[in-house]
């Protein structure tokens, strides 16, 4: 069983960018986003609702550790290469604490966490199995179905940000960064990439040698945080101007 499964987990069509794969994903993943939130904000009555929005919740989680459990099933387990310490998994972990247990103060991180780490990871996948291996599906539940839960909340559970967030995700981050260096060197990894840029395409390769790269990456994050943060401007304005008109 354990020859088996290994040999599944090796064995894949090579996934490239915007081939008709990604362009597919792309698509169910938008239509999921939109639709999802707006069905359930129209059409289900409040506990149908805390349903649903468990169920997105716990599919995430529930996506990393099957794969977890795969790898650990094929015999291939690293503490070097598979723990949740990349920021997309460990997010993917503690969604839970937001589309379960409704926590505002996890929202506020994971919003900005997410949306600018999912949204680069969707144009640029960390992606090496095509469709339709069982980690194709887990890549993109974990990524998009991410944004569908933060999306989700948002319209749903009625939750939101505040611009001061932006702060506490940038410490956060911070904090998290220097949490994964120190297992990096007391057990040799590369989490967060921090050591090394990532073997596939990302905007990484665009920031310079390391550590240079690390330090633009603050920067970058900075701004994606603050486009984040874009749509509840536009929510204020509107908001702000019917009432005025009214």
């Amino acid at each position: 069983m354990q020859e088996l499964i290994s040999q599944y987990l090796h064995q894949y069509n090579e996934f490239k960018h915007w081939s008709p794969s990604h362009l597919a994903a792309l698509f169910v993943s938008l239509s999921c986003i939109v639709l999802i939130p707006l069905y359930s904000k129209h059409y289900l009555n409040e506990k149908a609702q805390y349903k649903l929005g468990a169920a997105i919740g716990i599919l995430i989680a529930c996506s990393l550790l099957a794969w977890n459990l795969l790898v650990a099933a094929s015999g291939n387990y690293s503490l070097q290469k598979d723990l949740p310490l990349q920021l997309c998994r460990f997010a993917n972990l503690t969604v839970v604490l937001v589309m379960v247990w409704r926590k505002q103060w996890w929202f506020e991180l994971l919003y900005f966490w997410a949306l600018a780490g999912m949204l680069q990871a969707s144009i640029t996948p960390d992606l090496k199995e095509d469709y339709p291996h069982f980690l194709y599906f887990r890549y993109w539940i974990g990524h998009t179905g991410m944004i569908l839960a933060l999306v989700y909340a948002a319209v749903v559970y009625q939750m939101r940000p505040q611009f001061k967030h932006v702060l506490k995700a940038m410490v956060g981050i911070n904090v998290f960064m220097l949490f994964a260096a120190l297992v990096n060197v007391l057990i040799g990894a590369n989490y967060f990439w921090i050591c090394n840029k990532p073997p596939t395409a990302s905007i990484l390769d665009y920031l310079g040698p390391w550590p240079w790269y690390i330090f633009f990456a603050e920067f970058v994050a900075l701004a994606n945080f603050s486009l984040a943060y874009l749509p509840w401007l536009l929510v204020d304005y509107i908001q702000k101007k019917q009432s005025n008109t009214e």
